[in-house]
This record gives structure tokens, C-alpha cells and sequence, in this order.
């Protein structure tokens, strides 16, 4: 593969992309950020490609443009690339943002440019994790038929599976992401205030909990959803219940709603799974309502 691109935005995700491209036998032409030192980390962790500032001048040249700016600035800088003639007639744009449709490039078309985007489906803390992370993981893609061909190939050369979606349904698909990745951070902090309110140290309750949770993601990988579902409500345990939702009022008032609502949404999974009697969940629900 000798398809040349660029990347706009030595961002953690730009920054992986171009080293795992490149590594795949794509022409990397280099990279563009607002700083040129920031330009120079990307290409340098690449061992190739050209930084600079002058975005227009560098995609100019591509048959594929990432623009992997801060998600609120990618339809400004597409716009003025865009104004400045810097898609060249047939080129693939993309982004990589998860939640903006490929719509958003739309000032790229003016120039004869294909609109797609690409989301590596994974969380990133730095550069070099992203680049061990992304193969192995699923790239959600969608936009424009000619764009998705790209962009499909574009995963496989990351080592990536391709999950594709209607362009119109990006912010759902967004939104199972987030409650997936950063809610299961949000009910973990629940948790561990829970386990604070029994009186065991903060740190303590976050140890003592992620052999359970690496456990329940094992389970969810080996037998999925309905079956890994164990607990009070998969057995219909209403008097348990019961009793945490006391405990919870009593002691940790503010995470009484979320438990609820977690609670009626296990009583689904519950009767899905087939362990959950029609009957108890009807009672776990009378109880979770009240």
C-alpha cells in the first residue's frame, strides 16, 4: 500500500495512526499542529514525514487527510483548509472523532473530496498505548460509500475489526461507548463510595474491587450478555434488595437513584438470562419504583 496521507493534529490518536500506517506501508507525507514542536514529536515517533504549521501546504499533497484536532475544531479547520484549496480532487477526509458525524467535513466536498470517519472504539491515556491498543480493537466507520472503502482498509492495516454504522446514528453509537468506557468509571467511583460507607479506606475498596470486575468482564467475554448476569437479581433475591436499598437511603442517600436504576435495568437482563421469574421481577420492580 503507497497511499500517501497526512495528519492534521499530533494528537494521541493522530499520533498512533501515522506511526501504524506507516508501519503498514503507507506514505506518510508528515504531520500538521498549531505548534511545530508538537508536529515534530508525531514524525519523529513515526522516524518520518514532515512537521509543520502549514496545514494546507502539507495536505495538499494526499490521497488521505486525517484531521485528529480537538473534536470542536475539526469543522473550523476543515472549513479553512477547505477555503484554501488543500483537498486535492478524490482524496479521502476523515476524522476520528466519535460522537461528530462525517457530515461535518462537508466543506471538503468543494473541493471533490470523499467525507468518512474513523473511531478507534478503545481509550487512550497516552501515545504509546494507543499505538499497542488499537490493533485488536474495533474502528466504528461510516460516511460516504467511496470514503468507507478507504477507510475500511485503513483498519485492517491498523490490525483493527471495522464496525459499521449510518452515518445519522453516530451519537448513539457514541453513547454506548461513553456509558461502556467512562460511566463504568463513574459506577466504579459509586462503588468504592459504597464500600467507603462501610467503613473500609478508599483505596482498599477500589483493590478489594477489580479482581471483581476483571472477573465480570471475563465472564462477560466468555459467556456474554444475558448469561454472565449472577448476583440478588439474577436470582430474584427481592428481600436483599431489600435491604440495600435501606442501607443505601441510611447511609449514601445520593447513590440511592443510580443503584435503582441499575437495579431495574439487571431485572431485564435478569428475565432475559431466564433465572428472573416473571413474577419476582414484577416485585423488584414495585420495590426499585417506590
Amino acid at each position: 500500500m503507497s497511499l500517501r496521507f497526512a495528519v492534521v493534529g499530533p494528537g494521541k490518536v493522530g499520533s498512533a495512526l501515522a506511526k501504524l500506517l506507516a508501519g503498514a506501508g503507507y506514505a506518510f507525507l508528515g504531520c500538521a499542529g498549531r505548534s511545530l514542536e508538537s508536529a515534530r514529536r508525531a514524525c519523529e515517533l513515526v522516524g518520518s514525514g514532515r512537521a509543520t504549521t502549514d496545514a494546507a501546504g502539507l495536505t495538499r499533497g494526499a490521497e488521505l487527510v486525517f484531521i485528529t484536532t480537538p473534536d470542536d475544531v475539526i469543522a473550523q479547520v476543515c472549513r479553512e483548509l477547505a477555503g484554501r484549496g488543500a483537498f486535492r480532487t478524490g482524496a479521502t477526509v476523515a476524522h476520528c472523532c466519535g460522537a461528530l458525524p462525517s457530515t461535518i467535513l462537508e466543506p471538503a466536498r468543494a473541493c471533490g473530496a470523499r467525507l468518512g470517519s474513523i473511531h478507534p472504539l478503545q481509550s487512550f491515556a497516552t501515545v504509546e498505548q494507543a499505538v499497542e491498543l488499537i490493533s485488536g480493537s474495533f474502528c466504528c466507520v461510516e460516511g460516504e460509500p467511496e470514503a468507507v472503502e478507504v477507510l475500511r482498509a485503513v483498519a485492517g492495516a491498523l490490525g483493527a475489526r471495522v464496525v459499521n454504522i449510518p452515518t445519522e446514528s453516530k451519537p448513539l453509537y457514541h453513547a454506548a461507548a461513553v456509558m461502556a468506557s467512562n460511566f463504568l468509571v463513574a459506577l466504579e467511583n459509586a462503588a468504592v463510595k459504597l464500600g467507603e460507607a462501610a467503613g473500609i479506606g478508599r483505596r482498599e475498596a477500589l483493590e478489594s474491587l477489580l479482581p471483581l470486575i476483571r472477573g465480570t468482564v471475563s465472564n462477560m467475554e466468555k459467556v456474554g450478555i444475558p448469561q454472565c448476569l449472577t448476583g440478588p437479581i439474577s436470582r430474584g433475591d427481592v428481600e436483599t434488595t431489600r435491604r440495600h436499598l435501606e442501607a443505601i437511603r441510611q447511609r449514601a442517600p445520593a447513590l440511592l437513584s443510580l443503584y435503582s436504576v441499575l437495579a431495574l435495568e439487571a431485572v431485564e437482563v435478569g428475565l432475559a438470562k431466564g433465572t428472573l421469574s416473571s413474577a419476582r421481577a414484577a416485585e423488584l420492580r414495585a420495590l426499585l419504583g417506590s
